[in-house]
């Protein structure tokens, strides 16, 4: 499976293109899906679905633009964060960022859920506490953590989200292996290994529950 990384919008979102011979998922919407676009356009390849890894304006911003040219692909999204989509495009304009109207997604994910990406499979895991609906995407060599895991640190949890929660899905993540290749919503990607050690939120440096 080939990873591209596209860095967009007013805070510097990665949104991840995956592509499987002929086929093709993106993860998290940022910003301006310009570059992405005409990097399929050159490939001659469509995207099947569109995951957002939860529900902020910063994830699911370039949504409208990719809908236009991909009319027929999947928006998806965990049902938790439905709440938080419908109220994107007020955030947005809260903090001096124009956006469209979201469309409504297509379907909605939960944990468990697997997608089949051609001869690969990507798993759906429930991590709640950046925003109560959201999840990290799991493959055989990474992990898309959206806004769960940082390089380092963690995503807040004061928009939408719980400490409490949070903490249980970081549990849940050191509970994979540690070659993993972490893939965050924005930042330098990592492994869990070195997040292990070296994340405090992760080895034990600071307790969540104490914030």
């Amino acid at each position: 499976m080939i990873i591209e990384n596209f860095v967009s919008g007013p805070l510097n979102t990665n949104s991840y293109l995956l592509i499987s011979n002929n086929e093709a998922i993106v993860i998290d919407a940022g910003g301006d899906m310009s570059e992405l676009i005409n990097y399929l356009k050159a490939k001659s390849i469509t995207p099947k679905i569109i995951i957002a890894t939860h529900g902020h304006f910063d994830h699911i911003l370039g949504m409208p633009q990719l809908k236009k040219f991909y009319p027929s692909t999947l928006f998806i999204i965990n049902e938790k964060d439905i709440d938080l989509v419908k109220d994107s495009k007020r955030m947005a304009i809260s903090l001096g960022v124009e956006m469209e109207e979201i469309p409504f997604p297509d379907q909605f994910i939960k944990d468990g859920n697997k997608i089949i990406l051609n001869d690969e499979e990507l798993k759906i895991i429930e991590t709640p506490g950046h925003t109560m609906g959201s999840i990290c995407i799991l493959t055989k060599n990474s992990i898309f953590t959206g806004d769960t895991l940082f390089n380092e640190t963690v995503g807040r949890t004061d928009l939408g989200g719980s400490t409490d929660f949070l903490k249980n899905s970081l549990e849940k993540l050191k509970q994979l292996p540690d070659e993993l290749i972490v893939y965050p919503g924005h930042g330098n990607f990592t492994t869990l290994g070195y997040e292990k050690l070296h994340n405090p939120f992760l080895n034990g440096e600071i307790d969540l529950s104490e914030l």
